[in-house]
């Protein structure tokens, strides 16, 4: 960042700080009673999950408003650099860890721009006395920005409605910028949900219907044309060359979720889910046989002049079951139907596909720090997965065996610039978890664990960015340790995880050897009026050969060319919440020049930049 772009951030700060404390009036004006005391606020506003109903966990929760997390708008810093992108937000994500898919049937292929969607699963329901607005700006540097808007409100004591909206918008940060407003990625989503209950609190309903649309204008990555790398020549963000001018991906996603149950007995109660979901995955570019475009592609099967690529992948899926509690015990069974069309734009057929299973999930709690959870499901064709979990005072320990389906996409494919038809096993994948938690006082709490993965028949994408699937195992073995020191209102969070990988398939895993997340904080309220935050947050990964990216397939896949060097990053933040607002600030990548000129996160794809960021939240509760 420049001196100039950095004291026109600076400017633009401190007006967002005048104009936010001239706001601040209106922070005090929430509903009072005669004694001018709050009635309506964090505590009265509760909410639940489809999950805890359709398990009979029906206990509300206080919807949070505590500092954690509140300087992180990026998914990547949410989930604690468990993931791998492109250097910047909304780019395409990967897990830096094997992580099995949540379905063991038929999926599109497609999952690079999951985070950055809202599933049925992540929906809240609430139960507000009054109406309740929150409210998320982030203005970042380089002309990024996040707007998000929440509400919800009851109608009568049994029905409650509510709908949310999210922009972002990301102006690219490699590659020369034609104007401001060359964005990089353009997403915004708004979806609706509402629940009811019958009086007598037999019947209750849920519904949610969400519509996302996530455009990346591709890069294609940094341009180097040299025989050999030289790490601190590609660090001109702005100024560096790029593979990619013409060239668009995305993904547009509309989803309907429907829940219902009956209670007719503790013992006895009867349930119902419907599922419509209508995906689309996008690669378009306008001129592929331009001068700064041609040269990466390999080839061209349909035309030169232009290339739209495009699959889609639709289901219907029906859930009926019935449920139960005895004693301490709770349990479910159930048969799900699903109906699936997957197709693409130059194939010929439409792949229609009927998929029927059966499952149950048993939890039996007899102490509020007991609990035994098992749950399975087969599918008719052969896949399964049996899940159990234990946990008990100081310790947790989970296991799952599990065969899913290859996808569709990595099955059959006809593109402009790609083709393949494959005949996929399925996969297998068995594991192991185990977690520690000791603590002393409130002053220190350590929590080692153990991971243990044994993956079998793993499909992936070769260096040639091809679906291939292996015939061997692997294993995967990441013991680590979570760890939290206090003193007085200093605080540290941390987070280390080793890796060791064996088995013919090892190499098919790039993994880095080490990682490391700290947090060094100091935290405090101030008369009970004032809470604020100070810290430096450093995130920690090995040398390793990061999976490189297509955007043409939307797939990360194996290469051995471009060894991203092991680093870490430094971030400085400051969070503060007065009544019911919070703002951040934060300076991102603060050691830029000092330790190195940057860093990559996947193959010519530099991480974030020095740069400052402020986001506002400010929650309504009438």
């Amino acid at each position: 960042m420049t001196l100039v772009n950095f004291a026109t951030v600076l400017k633009k700060i401190f007006l967002i700080i005048s104009i936010f404390c001239c706001g601040m009036a209106p922070v005090f004006a929430q509903v009072t009673d005669d004694s001018t005391k709050n009635v309506y606020g964090a505590k009265t506003t509760l909410f639940t999950t489809e999950e805890n109903i359709k398990n009979n966990i029906e206990s509300y929760q206080i919807i949070d408003t505590s500092l954690n997390n509140t300087h992180n708008w990026n998914p990547v810093n949410i989930s604690d650099y468990y993931y791998q992108n492109l250097g910047t937000i909304g780019t395409a994500m990967r897990p830096v860890f094997y992580e099995a898919p949540d379905v063991i049937g038929k999926r599109s292929g497609f999952n690079v721009y999951d985070p950055y969607i809202k599933t049925p699963d992540k929906f809240k329901y609430f139960d507000t006395k009054s109406p309740f607005t929150q409210m998320r700006s982030v203005f970042g540097g380089n002309y990024r920005a996040f707007i998000g808007i929440d509400f919800s409100r009851n109608v009568n004591e049994n029905w409650n409605v509510g709908f949310s909206f999210r922009r972002w918008t990301i102006d690219k940060q490699i590659g020369p910028l034609q104007s401001r407003g060359d964005l990089n990625v353009l997403s915004h989503s708004y979806d609706f949900q509402t629940d009811y209950r019958s009086p007598d609190r037999k019947y209750h309903v849920m519904f949610n219907f969400a519509r996302t649309f996530h455009k990346v204008n591709e890069t294609g990555g940094i341009k180097d044309t040299s025989e050999v790398i030289v790490y601190e020549e590609l660090f001109d963000y702005d100024d560096e060359d790029i593979n990619l001018r013409n060239a668009q991906g995305g993904e547009l996603r509309q989803q309907y979720h429907l829940y219902q149950q009956y209670k007719w007995k503790k013992i006895l109660q009867f349930y119902h889910v419907f599922d419509r979901t209508n995906r689309m995955n996008t690669f378009i570019n306008s001129d592929p046989s331009a001068e700064t475009d041609v040269n990466y592609f390999d080839r061209f099967l349909v035309r030169t002049d232009s290339t739209v690529d495009l699959s889609r992948f639709v289901f219907y899926q029906n859930e009926v079951g019935f449920k139960g509690v005895i004693g301490d015990a709770f349990y479910r069974f159930y048969a799900k139907r699903k109906d699936i069309r997957y197709t693409g734009k130059y194939l010929t057929t439409v792949n229609p596909l009927l998929e029927n299973y059966a499952g149950g999930y048993f939890r039996f709690a007899p102490k509020e720090n007991w609990q035994l959870k098992a749950n399975a499901e087969y599918e008719l064709n052969g896949n399964y997965r049996l899940d159990a979990s234990l946990k008990v005072p100081f310790l947790t320990v989970s296991a799952s065996s599990m065969q899913f389906a290859s996808p569709f996409f990595y099955e059959q494919h006809l593109g402009n610039h790609d083709y393949w038809q494959n005949d996929f096993g399925s996969e297998q994948v068995q594991q192991l978890s185990g977690k520690l938690d000791i603590k002393w006082k409130d002053y220190f709490r350590i929590q080692p664990k153990l991971d243990l993965k044994l993956v079998s028949n793993h499909m992936y994408f070769d260096t040639l960015a091809m679906p291939q699937q292996a015939s061997g195992t692997a294993t995967l073995l990441h013991p680590g340790i979570e760890a939290k020191a206090k003193y007085r209102a200093f605080n540290l969070d941390g987070n280390y995880i080793y890796t060791l990988k064996e088995g013919v398939d090892a190499d098919l895993f790039r993994i880095p050897e080490h990682f490391l997340t700290l947090d060094l904080y100091y935290h405090k309220v101030f008369e009970g009026k004032l809470e604020a935050r100070i810290g430096l947050e450093g995130h920690y990964k090995s040398t390793y050969f990061a999976d490189d990216y297509d955007p043409v397939t939307q797939q990360f896949h194996l290469q051995n060319y471009f060894e991203v060097p092991g680093y870490m990053f430094v971030d400085l933040y400051a969070t503060a919440k007065i009544n019911t607002v919070q703002i951040f600030i934060k300076f991102r990548h603060l050691n830029q020049d000092i330790t190195a000129g940057g860093y990559f996160t996947t193959p010519y794809y530099t991480g974030q930049e020095r740069i400052l960021d402020f986001g506002v939240t400010w929650s309504f509760f009438d």
